[in-house]
């Protein structure tokens, strides 16, 4: 457990907190919360990359920080704001094919892919405008209390549909690029594999190759044997031939 785990455990903590300051209408602290969360989410990627401190845990664990704390606000904010309810599907799209490739990876024993910078980026503007729009309200008039006053300073509709166009972009942007790196990856790690194949196939023919020349070496061995062999069984058979022809040759004289 490093200090990017740690940092990522807070932002765990700060999800139920969240959810507590905004549903009793406490928005400039649900804003707050929602926005140190963010903070928190780049600076635990800075920290692990800067000093080397990216774990296994972390690549899983960080991006579902990241996914529950932008579920739970889009959630909340798309019940009271219905123009959201687009958002929250782009959102969950995005979050559950992630979730399913990530699956994918597990199960085949492949590398995870940590966070890349564009998808902080993303992440963090993203963490920006929703904190906005969770303090300032939606609408000119804002968030309306149970007595009837305003409970944030209020933003124009066509500015919060602007940041919702700019949202729903940037999650469309981060989905895209991490799946085309996740093609790459799978590219690359489908190369090295293929080069490791060549290199090992290369390696056993040429131990085929020696195995080869050893046993035409063997063989040739052998036929030399055998020729020597039958040389030799040659010069034997002539040998008792001729003493079979002296032997008869003395056996008519007597």
């Amino acid at each position: 457990m490093n200090i990017p785990n740690i940092l990522t455990i807070c932002r765990f903590i700060l999800i139920p907190f969240f959810f507590w300051a905004y549903t009793t209408d406490s928005f400039l602290l649900a804003a707050i919360l929602f926005f140190v969360a963010g903070v928190t989410d780049v600076l635990d990627g800075w920290i692990a990359r800067r000093f080397n401190m990216t774990t296994d845990l972390g690549k899983i664990i960080d991006p579902l920080a990241d996914k529950l704390m932008q579920m739970c606000a889009v959630v909340l904010l798309a019940i009271e704001f219905h123009p959201l309810i687009w958002l929250l599907a782009v959102l969950c799209a995005k979050e559950v094919l992630q979730i399913i490739g990530g699956f994918k990876l597990i199960k085949d024993k492949k590398e995870i892919m940590p966070s890349k910078w564009y998808g902080k980026l993303n992440t963090a503007i993203i963490f920006l405008f929703l904190s906005l729009l969770i303090w300032r309200g939606y609408g000119i008039e804002g968030h309306i209390g149970a007595n009837g006053v305003s409970l944030g300073w209020g933003i124009p509709k066509p500015v919060c549909y602007v940041v919702f166009g700019v949202v729903g972009v940037l999650l469309v942007y981060s989905f895209i690029r991490y799946y085309i790196e996740g093609f790459k990856g799978a590219y690359k790690r489908a190369e090295k594999q293929a080069e490791r194949h060549a290199e090992r196939a290369e390696k056993l023919a040429e131990r085929a190759e020696k195995h080869a020349e050893k046993a035409k070496e063997h063989a040739d061995a052998a036929v030399r044997n055998a020729e020597q062999a039958v040389e030799k069984a040659n010069d034997r058979a002539e040998r008792a031939a001729a003493k079979a022809g002296e032997a008869a040759k003395a056996a008519r004289k007597e």
